[in-house]
């Protein structure tokens, strides 16, 4: 049996729940069968940010772009038969543009990836983002279509255990100077 479209959708991330309790199969049609929470999403501090500057520039008057995560929207479905969690993650992102900016978009990767309860990443998945900005603002809200990563889990039960993260895809450089100049 599949859990994840309309009521039965379990959670969503972070938020309140969507659906409830599946019905067992069982000798009692009415007895139900609880279902596993979502995992935990998380967008460390370190890749939640992203400061694009022009050329090897670190200047304010060098910046293209600042973006930011500013939250995200969120669910996951789990398929007791198979065994397999299914988290489908929508992530919000605000932007400004700098000084530098050369145009009216902005271009820029981020990703979602899965850790299992031994600490270990099991899946990561890279996406591409421009994000257009209305002629007369220098700041846009984006909200990326559904992201969905499926897990196969031996025991669907763990699926609570795993964590969820999202963030910049940042080059070397990106990484330290968040980690230098910290980010809010």
């Amino acid at each position: 049996m599949t859990i994840g479209n309309g009521l039965r959708r379990v959670c969503a991330l972070g938020m309140v729940s969507v659906g409830g309790l599946l019905a067992a199969c069982s000798s009692n049609p009415f007895e139900e069968q609880p279902v596993p929470t979502c995992p935990a999403a998380y967008l460390p501090k370190d890749t939640a940010k992203l400061v694009q500057f022009a050329g090897s520039g670190k200047d304010l008057t060098d910046v293209i772009v600042e973006a930011e995560f500013t939250g995200y929207l969120g669910d996951c479905g789990y398929d007791l038969d198979d065994k397999t969690l299914d988290v489908i993650i929508s992530p919000i992102i605000t932007a400004e543009l700098g000084p530098a900016a050369q145009g009216r978009s902005a271009s820029f990767k981020y990703f979602v990836a899965l850790r299992d309860p031994d600490g270990k990443f099991v899946q990561k998945s890279v996406f591409d983002v421009t994000m257009p900005f209305a002629d007369n603002l220098n700041m846009a809200r984006y909200r990326d279509e559904q992201v969905t990563l499926s897990v196969p889990l031996d025991d669907v039960w763990a699926g609570p255990d795993y964590e969820i993260y999202l963030g910049f895809q940042l080059s070397a450089d990106q990484l330290d100077y968040n980690r230098r100049f910290g980010t809010n």
